[in-house]
């Protein structure tokens, strides 16, 4: 006879996570999740397949609300957590064993610090994990709600806290499924050029031509050789071009919008 998995002692901590669509993935992100021991809370905007369904499977509490953007759908969740410290988790990412123990052990020692970066080592397409040495960003993901809040804002959802804060590092990164395939990094490339095109303040035309000449190859070698993106050999090499065509069409629509706005202006 087989034994059931002991289930992990609790700790006070609620795991957030946005939905919408994501049932070929988030079963995953659940599984991983699910040996925190922590409350799981799903904001689901409107999902056609299973994934309110495989949340619930997973124990997971699943909240409707219609998307109002970023800043605002994250808010919402994070006023319903049962918890005070909350852990921001995207439907494309997993917790490794090892960040998984890092964070229960900071929770069982007794009070938890208010703010935690986590690390986030982006994972090529058709790769399984990240390549030796890989490129990891860093965020503010685990927080106290009482101190730091999401900033409301539709376009972007960082976690604004009091300057001064302290802040505990979490060594161990969790990885991130961004891109299902290669079609999906264009259009989720060509996604984010544009959304920041349209929200970013307008530039000077001048200096958005000039960029233009060289931002393609300096977003390039960033990805390439900064960010580390040749580990990934071929791959790394598709994932820095694609990554850098995406920077130069940010820069390009910027421009167009810039253009548009002077001949509106003109008599």
């Amino acid at each position: 006879m087989t034994k059931e998995p002991a289930q992990p002692s609790p700790i006070p901590l609620s795991v957030l996570i946005r939905t919408l669509n994501e049932a070929d993935r988030v079963g995953k992100t659940l599984a991983s999740v699910v040996p925190l021991g922590a409350e799981i809370v799903v904001v689901d905007a409107g999902s056609k397949d299973d994934t309110v369904a495989i949340a619930e499977s997973f124990g997971a509490r699943v909240l409707h609300n219609s998307w109002p953007g970023f800043g605002p759908q994250r808010r919402f969740g994070e006023e319903r957590c049962t918890h005070d410290h909350v852990f921001s988790v995207d439907a494309d990412e997993i917790l490794t064993p090892e960040i998984v123990s890092e964070i229960r052990s900071v929770f069982l020692q007794g009070a938890p610090p208010p703010l935690m970066t986590v690390r986030k080592a982006l994972i090529p397409p058709h790769w399984e994990k990240p390549p030796l040495w890989a490129f990891c960003h860093e965020y503010v993901l685990i927080f106290d709600r009482r101190i730091a809040r999401t900033a409301d804002n539709p376009n972007w959802d960082k976690v604004v806290a009091p300057p001064g804060t302290a802040t505990h590092r979490i060594k161990s990164p969790l990885w991130h499924y961004s891109f299902r395939n290669w079609s999906h990094m264009v259009a989720k490339t060509n996604q984010v050029a544009k959304l920041a095109a349209d929200t970013m303040p307008v530039r000077p035309r001048w200096l958005l031509a000039l960029r233009l000449a060289f931002e393609f190859p300096v977003s390039f070698l960033k990805f390439y050789f900064v960010r580390r993106y040749f580990l990934a050999g071929f791959d790394g090499l598709t994932q820095a071009l694609i990554s850098a065509f995406g920077r130069y069409v940010r820069v390009a629509m910027m421009l167009e919008r810039a253009n548009l706005e002077a001949k509106r202006k003109q008599p």
